[in-house]
């Protein structure tokens, strides 16, 4: 789960438990996503935001290639069936169920962007889900671009898929609240997964490649994304 502020907020501290390195070089490693676009039709700001997340996972060592499965996307519609290891993006119009997040709009509220399932117990899970209109909300009020902001939410939840442990970074892609003075500075550090994650997420990925094991969509704890 992911947050921004427009006021100034402490992260969560992430304690990360780092896997024993399998042999494997990093630049063997890669992910395969599954894009569902549910809320633009606009592929040529969907592919940005796919670069955009890119960026940011590759700072984890991991080359991405993506199914985009969105309707006019270049797999759509993607019949095959997923193989195990691969990870699935929702971009929702809105965020259902308890209100509506753009609903939100003092400049001290949280705004969720997004969130994905984490399994307490380290297993796989494999959907994240991200909401177009918070990060359009967002995005209009810090300047951004938004598929800028849309990839950063991706790739941030996705992150939570690859690290397969609760909580956030103390800085860096993985921190839960962006502020908007962040936004606007737009750190390139702010958008990177710090050494630690780059080293569990690499240990993760080697063990999925020795031995896939079958991936849960639903339970765990969910990881948000507001603002």
């Amino acid at each position: 789960m992911l947050q921004t502020l427009a006021r100034t907020a402490g992260a969560v501290t992430f304690a990360l438990a780092v896997l024993a390195a399998l042999p494997a070089r990093a630049d063997d490693l890669h992910v395969v996503i599954r894009l569902y676009d549910m809320a633009t039709g606009d592929a040529a700001g969907r592919a940005a935001a796919m670069r955009t997340a890119a960026d940011a996972i590759a700072s984890a060592g991991l080359r991405v290639t993506w199914r985009d499965c969105s309707r006019g996307g270049a797999a759509h519609p993607c019949r095959t069936v997923r193989d195990a290891g691969d990870l699935v993006v929702r971009v929702m119009p809105a965020r259902a169920a308890h209100g509506s997040v753009a609903a939100v709009a003092a400049e001290d509220a949280e705004v969720q962007l997004g969130f994905a399932p984490v399994d307490p117990a380290g297993g796989a899970t494999v959907i994240a889900t991200v909401y177009y209109d918070a990060v359009q909300q967002v995005a209009s009020r810090t300047g951004l671009r938004v598929p800028d902001l849309l990839g950063r939410a991706i790739a941030h939840e996705i992150g939570h898929l690859l690290l397969r442990a609760p909580g956030h970074g103390q800085s860096g892609l993985m921190r839960p609240l962006w502020t908007d003075d962040e936004l606007t500075q737009n750190r390139s550090g702010d958008w990177t997964f710090s050494e630690a994650e780059r080293r569990q997420v690499q240990a993760v990925a080697r063990e999925s490649a020795a031995s896939p094991t079958p991936s849960s969509a639903d339970g765990g704890d969910a990881e948000a994304a507001g603002r």
